[in-house]
């Protein structure tokens, strides 16, 4: 399984969309862990099975997340933020006043 199979497969297990950022990702995980967390039920093997494979896939996404490399240059700040550039664009514009 390659790196991109290992992080959509965590995803999945997270039950997350193709986009998420850090908090949607640690929420998801709380709810998950909550939800199928051994104590609930100590008797149920499948919600054991379960829990690994949650703790599985957020070290998995979490991993990932920390290797990614953001940038910080304005162009790609005002990509991943359109709003920042249109506010530059038109900051001295009448109309927006």
């Amino acid at each position: 399984m390659d790196k991109f199979e290992k992080i959509d497969k965590a995803r999945k297990i997270l039950e997350l969309g193709e986009k998420a950022n850090k908090e949607e990702i640690k929420n998801r995980y709380r709810e998950l862990m909550k939800k199928y967390h051994p104590d609930k039920t100590p008797e149920n093997q499948k919600y054991l099975e379960k829990v690994k494979q949650i703790n599985w896939a957020y070290n998995i996404i979490a991993s990932y997340c920390d290797e990614y490399r953001f940038s910080f240059k304005r162009e790609d700040v005002e990509k991943m933020n359109p709003e920042l550039k249109l506010n530059r664009q038109f900051k001295d514009d009448w109309l927006t006043k």
